[in-house]
């Protein structure tokens, strides 16, 4: 059971967030901001949302390559592509990413620069990729932006 003891106001926890430097720095780089009301309230939830999946999704509609399997999906012309009940394209239970370089820049530099991923392979990186995500041309891509990594060409032993 809660006590007057155990409550924390957002002012408190926006302050005690905003001293702690690792914290901090974590959370600039996933670009997020803690905002505390005038009014006392307590934080009843933290909601992160992809921002990526977002462009993906407001990139899907507009692109013209994109339209014509989009058409070909209503018509029932095409047995690999599906769309979501929100109206997203998917490719076999994948995001269908859209001819966009900014887009797929990102999603590769994500996949291969993360401190979560630790500089992939080529091969691994297009594995663990082609689980979430399809654009034509995927594999060329990952290879290509893996070999003009640089801290990959100088980790990699000379023979």
């Amino acid at each position: 059971m809660a006590d007057a003891l155990s409550r924390k106001l957002v002012k408190n926890l926006a302050m005690l967030v905003t001293h702690q430097q690792s914290l901090w720095t974590e959370m600039w780089r996933f670009d997020l901001d803690i905002v505390a009301p005038d009014v006392p309230a307590m934080l009843a939830a933290l909601v992160v949302q992809p921002t990526l999946l977002e462009r993906i999704k407001d990139r899907q509609s507009p692109n013209p390559s994109l339209q014509k399997v989009r058409q070909d999906v209503e018509s029932r012309r095409t047995s690999n592509f599906s769309m979501s009940f929100v109206g997203d394209l998917w490719y076999r239970n994948c995001w269908c990413v859209p001819d966009d370089e900014e887009i797929r820049k990102l999603i590769l530099q994500e996949a291969h620069q993360s401190p979560y991923s630790v500089h992939l392979g080529g091969t691994k990186m297009y594995k663990d990729l082609k689980m979430n995500c399809w654009w034509p041309r995927m594999k060329k891509n990952v290879g290509h932006y893996v070999a003009q990594c640089l801290i990959c060409q100088q980790v990699k032993a000379e023979r």
